[in-house]
C-alpha cells in the first residue's frame, strides 16, 4: 500500500508541475522516479515543485493542494524501504496536513491587512513552542515518576 501511495503522490506531483509550468515536467518525472528508490531525488522533486510555485506565480488553492501533494510523497516514499509496520500515512499526519493546508489558505484569503500581525507571528510560535516543549517535560517527568515509583 505504502508503494501504491508513493507512487500515486509522485504521479500527482508530477501532474500539478506540469500543469503549471510544462517544460518541468520532465525533470520532475526523472526526479520523482529516482526518488521512489533514493531519498535525495524525492526532496529534490519537492523543492522543484515549490520552485515552479514560485516562478508560476498559483493562486492560493493550487499551491496548497501541491502541498498536500508533495507532503504525501514525501512521507511515503521515505518509508518505501522502512521495516514492514512503518505506516507513515496515519489519520493524525493526513488530519495534520489537511489543517495546516487549509489555516494557510484561509490566512491567505483573508482580506484583513494588520500592520502588527508580522511582529506577533514569531512571539506566537515562541509561546507555542513553549507550551508543547512544557508539556513534553511534565509527561516525561511523570513517567520518569512513576517508573521510580515501579522499581522501589
Amino acid at each position: 500500500m505504502i508503494r501504491f501511495l508513493a507512487i500515486l503522490s509522485g504521479v500527482l506531483l508530477v501532474t500539478s508541475v506540469t500543469l503549471l509550468t510544462p517544460w518541468a515536467g520532465i525533470p520532475a518525472v526523472a526526479l520523482v522516479v529516482a526518488g521512489w528508490w533514493f531519498r535525495l531525488p524525492a526532496v529534490a522533486a519537492v523543492l522543484l515543485a515549490i520552485g515552479v510555485l514560485a516562478a508560476a506565480d498559483t493562486g492560493v488553492l493550487a499551491a496548497a493542494a501541491t502541498g498536500l501533494v508533495a507532503t504525501a510523497y514525501l512521507l511515503n516514499t521515505a518509508t518505501v524501504s522502512a521495516p514492514v509496520g512503518v505506516v507513515p500515512t496515519t489519520v493524525p499526519s493526513v488530519i495534520g496536513a489537511v489543517a495546516f493546508a487549509g489555516t494557510a489558505v484561509g490566512a491567505a484569503l483573508l482580506p484583513l491587512r494588520l500592520a502588527w500581525v508580522p511582529i506577533a507571528a514569531p512571539i506566537l510560535v515562541i509561546l507555542l513552542y513553549a507550551l508543547v516543549i512544557q508539556g513534553v517535560a511534565i509527561k516525561r517527568a511523570r513517567n520518569s515518576g512513576a517508573t521510580a515509583q515501579l522499581s522501589a
